[in-house]
C-alpha cells in the first residue's frame, strides 16, 4: 500500500478482499513503534433516529378469547 494524497488529505488504500463497507468509520492510534492501528468505530447505540419510530404498544388482552372459569 502507498500513501497519497487526494485534495487536501493524506490517505492509503483498503484493498478489496478485506471487504469493508463503503461509509465504515474508523479511529486511528499511532503505537510507540511508529506503526498505525486502524480500529472500526463502533456506533454508539443510543445515537441516530431510532427513539422517533413508531414505539406505542397494543393492548394484547383485547384479542384474548375469554374462557368459561373453573370457580362457576
Amino acid at each position: 500500500m502507498k500513501v497519497r494524497t487526494v485534495g487536501n488529505s493524506t490517505t492509503i488504500t483498503i484493498p478489496k478482499d478485506f471487504k469493508v463497507a463503503k461509509g465504515t468509520e474508523f479511529e486511528a492510534e499511532q503505537l510507540s513503534d511508529g506503526s498505525i492501528l486502524f480500529k472500526i468505530k463502533h456506533r454508539n447505540p443510543f445515537e441516530g433516529t431510532w427513539f422517533n419510530d413508531d414505539l406505542s404498544q397494543i393492548d394484547v388482552t383485547s384479542q384474548a378469547e375469554e374462557l368459561d372459569s373453573e370457580w362457576n
